[in-house]
């Protein structure tokens, strides 16, 4: 007996005898089954399911109302970088080959050339790595991304990671014969945790062939919150450091000759710019330059830094009449001075201290401070002081008498230690005198002087018969 199917179709026993109008009549349930009106067909009309060819679903086939809530989550999805980049701007360190700037940096800079990690075949032979200090554990590190250039890509690496800094595990392996898009996407085989992430490369497009990486980043889906931005860019020169560590310390003065003199200004020594806490540095090439009215001294901070490097600063004139505020296009340059009338130094000041508790000041490029009690300045050559250093005084006599050799001709007085080329003596005297022993009294005379710098000394001229004085005297010491 013929038994009836869900779908209207009758199946039979072998040894049921089939009439011809029970075959069509299955032959109907089939066809009800693919009609237009029903069934499944994937021709994209109205009505069928869509049209599956070699390029996968048809576009629009596919969307949120057609998919389950919740069935296909973020890591599902490997076409865009949809995890946060905890690689940007971070620290790297190579086993060879050359790096210019940041490659973590999120962008390659064409025109200066910058961001990269570059492997010549000539001198840096495979294999090489890269190491990217993440500074702090990350967690569900989903995978990495990369930039390279026209026939410098690698063709085969692998990627490892750590959590201390000492066991490294393999994460990821690449090999291809393929030419690969110059931004490439790789996904670990699951999420991972790291401090470190390094890449290795093994073997490049050709064996005659460089390898160039830039944009290096890698993704985290265990991140809250935006990406990594200005106040945590912490590159040598970036925002941070140039609005924090950056120091401008001129090695030597300065002068402006004035708009009188043409508008020259001198540097006299090289000026030092410098990211203390970084320990980089540059030099200002010393020299003479000419800073018209609204003229401004500047220079571009160098792609490349070596020892002691000197740049050679420029003049930019602007008119301040007819110029009006505009986007600022120039991320790397240090503004040095500006011309107003007079030139105003953006510089640091320096400051010498001499003691331990200073009162110092600086008006017009002289220094001044008390030292134990006295002003002193300095103009660049030292300390030096001003006014009257100090004032010694004091009383003595002396007398003389010949027949019988009674006194001396001569008195010392020891004073404080004085500098003779900046101090004098004043005395004045009252006495008798005469030349010998029948003439008549007279004033006595007196001569004194400093004999070193402790001694001021008296005497009576050599030819008297007798001879008494008494003597007031001062030693007055300048600064």
């Amino acid at each position: 007996m013929p038994k009836p199917l869900p779908t209207g179709l009758k199946t039979f026993e072998p040894s049921d005898t089939v009439r011809r109008t029970a075959q069509n009549e299955n032959i109907e349930a089939t066809d009800a089954l693919f009609h237009e009106s029903s069934g499944h067909h994937h021709t994209g009309k109205p009505g069928d399911a869509p049209q599956i060819g070699k390029d996968g679903i048809a576009g629009e086939a596919v969307t949120a109302e057609k998919i389950a809530q919740s069935s296909i989550v973020r890591r599902h999805l490997r076409t865009g970088q949809l995890s946060i980049n905890i690689a940007k701007n971070k620290a790297v360190t190579v086993s060879g080959g050359e790096v210019g700037g940041v490659p973590t940096a999120p962008y390659y800079d064409y025109w200066g050339d910058r961001n990269y990690w570059l492997l010549f075949a000539s001198y840096a032979p495979l294999p090489q790595s890269i190491t990217i200090n993440l500074e702090r554990e990350y967690y569900d590190l989903e995978g990495l991304s990369f930039e390279t250039a026209d026939g410098q890509y690698p063709s085969e690496f692998f990627v490892e990671t750590t959590r201390d800094g000492k066991t490294w595990k393999r994460v990821y392996t690449f090999i291809s014969t393929e030419i690969p898009p110059l931004v490439q996407r790789h996904y670990f085989q699951q999420l991972e945790s790291a401090t470190h992430v390094r890449i290795t490369i093994t073997k490049a497009s050709d064996p005659y062939a460089n390898v160039f990486l830039t944009r290096i980043s890698v993704y985290s889906s265990r991140i809250s919150g935006s990406e990594e931005e200005a106040l945590s860019d912490r590159k040598t020169w970036g925002i941070v450091a140039r609005t924090q560590g950056l120091m401008i310390m001129p090695m030597g003065s300065i002068i402006d000759y004035g708009l009188a003199s043409g508008g020259s200004i001198r540097i006299n020594d090289h000026i030092l710019i410098m990211n203390p806490a970084s320990g980089t540095y540059f030099y200002v090439e010393a020299g003479t330059y000419v800073l018209t009215d609204w003229s401004y001294l500047y220079v571009d901070i160098p792609l490349y830094f070596g020892d002691k490097q000197i740049i050679k600063p420029q003049v930019k004139v602007w008119d301040n009449n007819v110029e009006k505020p505009r986007l600022y296009d120039h991320p790397h340059r240090i503004v040095l001075a500006q011309r107003c009338g007079k030139v105003f130094f953006n510089s640091a000041l320096t400051s010498n201290v001499a003691s331990f508790s200073p009162n110092a000041d600086k008006v017009n490029g002289i220094q001044f401070m008390m030292n134990n009690g006295s002003l002193q300045y300095n103009d660049g050559s030292g300390w030096k002081g001003v006014g009257i250093k100090s004032v010694q005084r004091g009383a003595t006599n002396i007398s003389y008498f010949y027949p019988n050799g009674n006194g001396s001709l001569v008195r010392d007085v020891t004073i404080n230690p004085v500098n003779p080329a900046k101090s004098f003596v004043n005395f004045s005297t009252s006495g008798l005198s005469h030349w010998f022993q029948t003439s008549p009294m007279m004033d006595g005379s007196v001569c004194g002087r400093l004999v070193g710098n402790n001694t001021v000394r008296f005497n009576f001229y050599d030819g008297f018969y007798e001879a008494y004085a008494e003597i007031a005297w001062e030693v007055i010491e300048f600064a």
